[in-house]
């Protein structure tokens, strides 16, 4: 394979040809945008063209000369229009009707010059357009302008357009979106205009991204005061779906005595108490469906000296994640999970410089990737047990240099 020398005129691939010793094949580079940039030339100058698509939109209408060639070309629907046994097949004249000018105009735009321009104000109009002309360039091209604009309060409702339009990227995009920023979402006055059905759709979901169930429960509630009227029926069902086993007792404890909803469902409140008295008790409960990823973290560690690394293993995709370091180095750290954060506790800052038994209790947010302090332990704990009863957390045991701990704090 060889490319010619450069030429300002010139730019092409040669290669040995197929036909034989002595030919080369030539493959000029710039010959499609020419081509193209001179349909384009031709389009607007009103030379060769075979069509005139008359657009109209409520009271707006707008003629546009083109080349059938051009629109078949990247278009399935003007490619059947055109080629097959439909009217339009042999029409100098096509109407198409419900659709804005400006949006076709775009379209026709992308045909001749491969590029489209697309923004907050005209991506939706654009899109429907693109989809239906089957168009799919410039429909993936609205979904990832979209998708890198979607936020908190406006993803429900491009989740709802996606789905309604048949957009299945997209509609899979803000889906993971609203999964992944599930508390943030649930603030936003989209949230509210959900259907009971849609929340029940949502909240069943195992890949929601949640710290606590409390979240999700939270949520429903939050939806439920919207319109507590013609709400309220719904709530019994509402949590039904919630993965009730996983609430705290205390945060169930604490609803069942203030929760006013609650105080106006019966059912509800006999549901919340019955699961709350099942927990008191230490009977065998079901096992609560997990949301979102589950991970192994390995947080520190000894390799020469101590190390303030972290780390995940996701053992769905088989694979270790770096994540954020804690703040100093430690080893011999005790952890455990509390409402959906991962907490270490003690330890002992280990290297050639420093052997310091550490009294840290730090808190790691795996919404945030970041860790924060928290308050410390009354006494330094190396290789310190760690346990969680009844949300709190236990400290028990340890050392410090020589000395072995046979105290325990909370």
């Amino acid at each position: 394979k060889q490319k010619p020398p450069d030429h300002p005129y010139f730019s092409a691939i040669a290669v040995p040809s197929m036909r034989g010793s002595g030919y080369l094949d030539y493959t000029i580079e710039t010959h499609p945008s020419r081509a193209l940039q001179a349909m384009e030339d031709f389009r607007r100058h009103d030379m060769l063209c075979d069509i005139t698509l008359h657009v109209t939109y409520k009271d707006t209408t707008a003629d546009f000369k083109v080349h059938k060639v051009v629109l078949a070309s990247c278009s399935p629907y003007f490619k059947a229009m055109f080629t097959s046994s439909f009217k339009e097949c042999h029409a100098s004249e096509v109407t198409l009707r419900d659709v804005c000018p400006l949006v076709v105009g775009r379209l026709i735009d992308f045909a001749y010059t491969s590029r489209i321009t697309v923004g907050e104000k005209c991506v939706l109009h654009v899109l429907l357009a693109a989809m239906r002309y089957q168009i799919e360039d410039v429909a993936k091209a609205c979904c990832d302008y979209l998708t890198k604009n979607l936020e908190p309060a406006n993803v429900i409702g491009i989740a709802r357009f996606a789905e309604e339009i048949g957009c299945t990227e997209l509609h899979l995009r803000s889906r993971e979106y609203i999964n992944t920023h599930f508390n943030e979402v649930t603030k936003e006055e989209e949230f509210f205009s959900l259907s009971h059905c849609q929340l029940l759709e949502l909240i069943s979901q195992d890949s929601l991204k949640v710290l606590c169930e409390s979240e999700v429960y939270k949520a429903c509630t939050d939806w439920v005061r919207w319109d507590v009227e013609s709400r309220a029926p719904y709530l019994h069902a509402l949590l039904n779906a919630l993965h009730v086993y996983a609430l705290p007792p205390k945060f169930i404890k604490i609803q069942l005595q203030s929760c006013p909803i609650l105080s106006k469902a019966n059912s509800c409140r006999d549901f919340l108490s019955k699961i709350f008295q099942e927990m008191a008790l230490r009977k065998p409960l079901p096992p609560a469906p997990q949301r979102g990823t589950q991970l192994i973290y390995v947080a520190g560690g000894y390799r020469q000296h101590s190390l303030s690394s972290m780390e995940a293993y996701d053992p769905g995709r088989n694979v270790w994640l770096k994540l954020a370091d804690m703040g100093s180095p430690c080893s011999g750290l005790g952890s455990c999970v509390l409402f959906g954060l991962l907490y270490t506790v003690g330890g002992r800052n280990l290297s050639l410089q420093n052997n310091t038994e550490s009294s840290s209790l730090c808190c790691y947010n795996p919404m945030t990737n970041q860790w924060s302090q928290h308050a410390s332990l009354n006494t330094p704990r190396n290789r310190v047990g760690v346990a969680v009863v009844d949300g709190s957390i236990y400290a028990v045991g340890g050392s410090q240099g020589s000395t072995h701990h046979n105290t325990v704090e909370r």
